[in-house]
């Protein structure tokens, strides 16, 4: 028995349903220029300097994916979360445009989960894509989601995540949906410079090698994420001050943990506390990061290059304090 093929569009003309984008007020707009104009994005924007500044180890490689990857882990389901919120709270005052309002947040989620061009048939998710960068350079996905390579505040920034898009008031939880979107592009843009800077090191035939795909289509889709999100707002506030002033207090908590989450990445990975830490790790500190007693290898790893480091600095000291004796004893008037 043969089966007639469903032809997307064949009943409906889209061009007749093209989207016309809301007007949305000043202050509701505003929201974007607290996230760009956020301290933490000049954090990202000096931790970026460093990432590309000379090749990353695979061990370095991984502590980025996998303090990353919480963040991008949570994203999809809670986005598909919040939508649902929103539609089940509109249908109890206007049913028929429930699903209609909602979809500017579900809008995001097309993509994340691989349905924006159907007609060509699934594509991979945004999940699966950045199980396949990170599989170029044989990071498994347990490694992934192995905590010791995973920085404190990954961990944190995922729960955070989580609980927004789920429990917080839903104008809060459109603002900090909106800072998401909005830096999206920001710390992407970041990782996917550090692998095109040095594509040969880590084995990528060009700037825009498929294995970079996660990054890219991050780089296609963010903006019209966001500014649907920023619709929303304005349907769900409807341009109220306090309403706004409580989707302001969602982008400045991302924007909060954003910040926190790449200066502790920095500092794991490039700064003088690595050292510190990675000593109080090994020693008597590493059941507190796991049961067994393993130490988590950010702090191994860095501890180790801090190790050298120090070890540089008080060789230039010795030979300094021998000079120093030396010119000394140059200049001593015999008695």
């Amino acid at each position: 028995m043969s089966h007639l093929r469903y032809v997307r569009g064949k009943s409906v003309d889209p061009t007749k349903y093209t989207h016309l984008p809301l007007e949305v007020s000043p202050a509701i707009e505003a929201l974007k220029d607290v996230v760009f104009s956020h301290p933490a994005v000049k954090t990202l924007e000096a931790f970026g300097d460093n990432l590309a500044s000379r090749p990353l180890t695979r061990d370095e490689v991984r502590i980025l994916l996998a303090s990353e990857g919480l963040f991008v882990l949570e994203v999809p389901p809670g986005v598909l979360a919040l939508s649902s919120r929103i539609t089940d709270e509109c249908f109890e005052t206007d049913p028929f445009q429930a699903t209609g309002r909602a979809a500017r947040v579900l809008f995001a989620a097309i993509d994340e989960y691989g349905l924006n061009a159907m007609e060509n048939g699934l594509l991979p998710s945004h999940h699966q894509l950045y199980a396949d960068m990170a599989a170029h350079w044989g990071i498994t996905a347990q490694e992934l989601l192995d905590s010791r390579y995973c920085v404190p505040t990954g961990r944190e920034f995922g729960k955070v995540i989580r609980r927004y898009y789920r429990e917080a008031p839903i104008v809060e939880a459109l603002g900090f949906h909106v800072a998401n979107e909005a830096t999206a592009p920001l710390d992407f843009g970041v990782f996917l410079k550090t692998f095109q800077t040095h594509r040969e090191f880590y084995g990528l035939k060009a700037e825009n090698d498929s294995v970079l795909n996660f990054l890219l289509v991050h780089d296609d889709v963010e903006v019209s994420h966001r500014e649907m999100g920023v619709e929303m707002v304005q349907l769900y506030t409807d341009g109220d001050a306090e309403m706004i002033d409580r989707a302001r207090k969602g982008v400045l908590d991302y924007m909060d943990i954003y910040g926190r989450f790449f200066a502790e990445l920095s500092d794991a990975m490039f700064g003088k506390r690595a050292y510190l830490r990675g000593a109080k790790a090994s020693y008597g500190m590493a059941g507190r990061h796991d049961r067994v007693g393993r130490i988590p290898e950010w702090r191994i790893a860095y501890a180790g290059q801090c190790r050298g480091r120090l070890r540089i600095r008080r060789l230039l000291a010795r030979v300094l304090r021998l000079a120093w004796a030396r010119e000394s004893r140059s200049r001593r008037i015999p008695g």
